[in-house]
């Protein structure tokens, strides 16, 4: 018995097993169909300092009674016009019968190779791009097919917020210890507005930690305005050392400030995604 037919019986025997299997049902399975696939949207995931993470979201129809695999995908993404990426992707994705499944496609963006191959990206808002998608399909009988799905459109070309350290206020000082108020400057250099919805925060100072937490509440950054963020930091003496407390005695002290932040926009892209927060230097308390 050929490894097919063995194939197709194995096929029919699990329909029969979830109810009585139609003529319909075993016509199907017999003539095997090609999935449809189609690209809803694309999001922006994640930005940092070198690039940017994008997923395009498709949408895959099997019209078969039983269960396919998306075994891979191949993809060429231009933008301006020409070809920017061009590869290959493993899946190995089950994708449920008679139905719609969802499938996310991501792709990163380098901020180095955009500009070094798009001159004309420096100071522009936006760019057109195409995605030309083939996903490999497992179907029955038909074997592995391959379904072309091509998507046109334009993303914004995001920019980093830059965060500055405003002051660092020193609101009560013991020998035990300290509260201080670190106050951030964000501002927000591109076209479109942010809301900045969360801010995790870990920070030192002198080499010290001193403080982590969460940003109190949403901030709303506007192009040209600056948001200003305040963090409540608590020290211990008694942990952080005595050289702590001598350097807030003095004129400056130095920093470090890490953590993540998460923003959204109403740029359709731009829906949610989270940035990394990394900042050093030295500040004069007050």
């Amino acid at each position: 018995m050929s490894r097919k037919v063995l194939l197709l019986l194995v096929l029919i025997y699990a329909i029969s097993l979830s109810g009585c299997a139609t003529l319909e049902q075993v016509g199907q399975v017999l003539e095997g169909q090609k999935p449809t696939a189609q690209v809803n949207g694309v999001r922006l995931t994640g930005l940092d300092f070198e690039g940017m993470d994008l997923a395009f979201d498709v949408q895959v129809d099997n019209p078969n009674p039983v269960g396919i695999s998306l075994a891979g995908l191949d993809y060429d993404l231009s933008l301006l016009g020409s070809r920017f990426l061009k590869g290959d992707q493993p899946m190995g994705m089950k994708l449920a019968a008679n139905g719609n499944s969802s499938v996310e496609v991501p792709m990163r963006l380098g901020f180095q190779q955009l500009l070094s191959t798009y001159q004309q990206l420096k100071g522009a808002d936006s760019a057109g791009y195409q995605l030309d998608l083939g996903m490999g399909f497992d179907v029955p009988v038909l074997g592995r097919v391959r379904v072309p799905v091509s998507y046109q459109g334009e993303f914004p070309v995001p920019e980093m917020p830059d965060v500055k350290v405003r002051s660092l206020d020193v609101q009560q000082l013991s020998m035990s210890g300290a509260t201080l108020m670190m106050q951030l400057e964000v501002d927000n250099p591109n076209a479109f507005s942010l809301l900045l919805n969360q801010l995790n925060y870990d920070v030192k100072l002198n080499g010290y930690n001193v403080g982590s937490g969460l940003m109190g509440k949403a901030v709303n950054l506007q192009r040209g305005s600056p948001g200003v963020i305040n963090l409540p930091l608590s020290l211990d003496f008694a942990q952080a050392g005595m050289g702590l407390y001598k350097a807030l005695l003095g004129s400056g002290i130095s920093y470090d400030l890490n953590g993540s932040m998460e923003a959204s926009s109403s740029n359709p892209i731009l829906k949610h995604f989270q940035m990394p927060l990394k900042k050093q230097g030295s500040v004069s308390l007050r």
